[in-house]
């Protein structure tokens, strides 16, 4: 019944008009508590000295009473209670701590699976339509970071947001991904099997109820919540215009770091990160290290280090690739008379170290494997 209570007081919130997160908040604070801001029947004497204060509780007060508001919390609650969803609100001791810094953090996040507690949180944005550099660029940051077991966050997107949570999963990381609508769905479709994902090792929130209209400004909303997460935002890839960029600049609005991977001036994907590093909005980011000298992280392992935990088979494959790039696996097993099984146990480790990309049975080396095996 508790949480009933709760969602029927942030469906009047949400829905009364005139009334957004900054005035909810701003009641809440007149009033000391959200329980309060309900008690219709009890208003403080210095009420009356506050007009607009007193203008939005009426306009909550008779959307708040209406068996439309009570209809839309029941249905929620309902719906809740058969999704295994937790309503955390702002005030919920495991509200995530960082995004109630920002003052257009929102008043609840419905979640499904677990938010974790960790110390390192890094968010991860870039375009939709990524080259085969973003895509190895994302995984090998990730691949780079994760002995410092951390959470990654972005959008459930396709492109780059897809590679982030792909990767981290892969590594054993735990993932999270901000929707931009209520998790009675998932978009896009085809990531379906993604979330699930997700959803196991990590979690699915958002701040949208499930008949809440799908619009293209939610995703504006769902990129604060992604910047609001975590003290870093790295902006892999991205146009001149863009989601990412409006990630980014929610992030600096709430002084968190941002990084951005610079790339060539005449290729339009990456017009929006060197404009953010040209006006001085983002950290230059071309290696891992740039994250964890500028945060005060502790130092990802180097390629070289981590050629050091490679044995001589892995080794030959890795001088093999680099000789023959696309050259497809089974090629590759004639080539240096290796089993399928041996040969394939090596190629897994091989691109969970970031060293080697596979695609449709055929192998390339990742950027950082050519740096890595560069005399």
């Amino acid at each position: 019944m508790e949480e009933l209570k709760a969602l029927h007081q942030l469906c009047a919130l949400h829905r009364t008009k005139g009334i957004g997160v900054r005035s909810a908040k701003a009641l809440i604070d007149f009033f000391g508590n959200v329980d309060r801001v309900f008690e219709f029947d009890k208003s403080p004497e210095s009420l009356s000295e506050h007009v607009k204060i007193s203008s939005l509780r009426n306009r909550l007060k008779r959307f708040f009473e209406s068996s439309e508001c009570r209809e839309i919390a029941r249905h929620e609650h309902e719906y809740m209670l058969r999704s295994n969803i937790q309503l955390m609100r702002f005030d919920h001791v495991h509200f995530p701590g960082l995004l109630n810094q920002c003052p257009d953090a929102p008043l609840a996040l419905m979640v499904r699976g677990a938010l974790p507690k960790a110390k390192y949180w890094v968010s991860i944005v870039g375009t939709r339509r990524n080259s085969v550099f973003g895509m190895d660029f994302c995984r090998t940051v990730i691949k780079e970071l994760a002995p410092l077991n951390p959470v990654i966050v972005s959008g459930l997107a396709k492109g780059i947001d897809y590679f982030a949570h792909k990767t981290a999963l892969d590594l054993g990381l735990t993932t999270v991904a901000c929707l931009a609508h209520g998790l009675n769905q998932i978009y896009p479709k085809e990531h379906l099997a993604l979330a699930k994902e997700i959803e196991k090792n990590g979690a699915l929130i958002t701040e949208f109820w499930m008949n809440a209209e799908f619009h293209p400004s939610n995703f504006l909303q769902r990129n604060r919540i992604i910047a609001g997460m975590s003290p870093v935002t790295l902006v892999l890839e991205s146009g001149a215009k863009g989601g990412s960029l409006i990630t980014a600049q929610f992030a600096n609005e709430y002084h968190r770091e941002v990084f951005a991977v610079p790339g060539n001036p005449n290729q339009t994907s990456f017009a929006g990160c060197n404009e953010l590093i040209k006006n001085h909005q983002a950290h230059m980011l071309t290696e891992t290290a740039d994250i964890a000298r500028i945060m005060g992280w502790e130092k990802p392992l180097s390629q070289q280090e981590i050629l050091l935990n490679i044995d001589q088979t892995q080794r030959a494959i890795l001088r093999m690739v680099n000789a023959h790039p696309y050259i497809h696996k089974d090629n590759l097993s004639r080539r240096l008379n290796l089993n399928a099984g041996i040969l394939q146990g090596a190629l897994l480790n091989l691109e969970l170290s970031g060293l080697l990309l596979t695609q449709s049975g055929c192998c390339l080396l990742s950027n950082r494997g050519v740096r890595a095996l560069a005399p």
